[in-house]
């Protein structure tokens, strides 16, 4: 076992609420778009390279929402044969809107709000998760990860909304921070992160988190990376 942990974030791949989330009544996720099965194989066969590499991944996590479920599926199919421990997370989860009831978003109000909120403080909706609190159970499950599988190359997948709870866990950023910066992640993009711990006078016996790199979708057509998207 090596004496560092790696932990590699992948988003999910287009989802069709990505694209139809205001006709959406429910919020409930129906699944990948064509465009988004194409994305997750691009991303197996990239992942594919990684496990064939001196350091294989040693375990698979991944969010139970239906995206992340089929991203994976899509992920192993294009791994073929292997011994990788899968584990289904349940906190890895979007955060939860709560009983919306009607359309899970309603632009005049802004009920649910951007993502992150500005008022990562407050229940977008009766009964739904706060920013916050989504922070609180991601990063706690992400930091959980971490500790069970320390030493290992642990592979994630998840949401974009992931890549945000690695920076709040692994910098230990306050919940507050939320409203100042945030990740952008292309879907099945990339991000890896290593923890190691340094026997140095004044080193903290916690260890460091390094990021290696962040939104790596050099497996993807130009046309689907966020950078091409993007204001100019």
């Amino acid at each position: 076992m090596s004496d560092t942990t790696e932990i590699v974030l992948a988003r999910h791949g287009e989802a069709v609420i990505n694209l139809r989330f205001l006709e959406n009544l429910d919020g409930v996720c129906t699944g990948l778009t064509e465009r988004g099965r194409g994305q997750a194989d691009l991303l197996g066969a990239r992942l594919a390279e990684r496990m064939a590499g001196p350091r294989r991944f040693d375990v698979l996590c991944h969010s139970p929402i239906r995206r992340a479920v089929e991203t994976t599926e899509r992920v192993l199919a294009a791994l073929g044969p292997c011994d990788l421990p899968i584990e289904q997370v349940e906190d890895l989860r979007s955060a939860d809107h709560g009983p919306v009831g009607g359309n899970p978003w309603d632009p005049a109000t802004n009920r649910i709000g951007t993502i992150p909120p500005f008022a990562a403080d407050q229940e977008p909706n009766p009964g739904a998760e706060s920013w916050a609190s989504y922070l609180e159970r991601s990063s706690r499950a992400l930091l959980e990860l971490a500790r069970r599988h320390a030493g290992r190359r642990v592979l994630v997948i998840a949401h974009a909304e992931t890549a945000g709870s690695a920076l709040h866990a692994f910098l230990r950023l306050p919940w507050e921070a939320a409203s100042l910066i945030y990740p952008l992640v292309s879907h099945t993009g990339l991000t890896g992160w290593r923890h190691a711990r340094r026997a140095l006078p004044g080193a903290d016996p916690a260890g460091q988190w390094a990021l290696m790199y962040a939104n790596d979708d050099t497996h993807l057509p130009v046309a689907d990376r966020i950078w091409s998207r993007a204001p100019q």
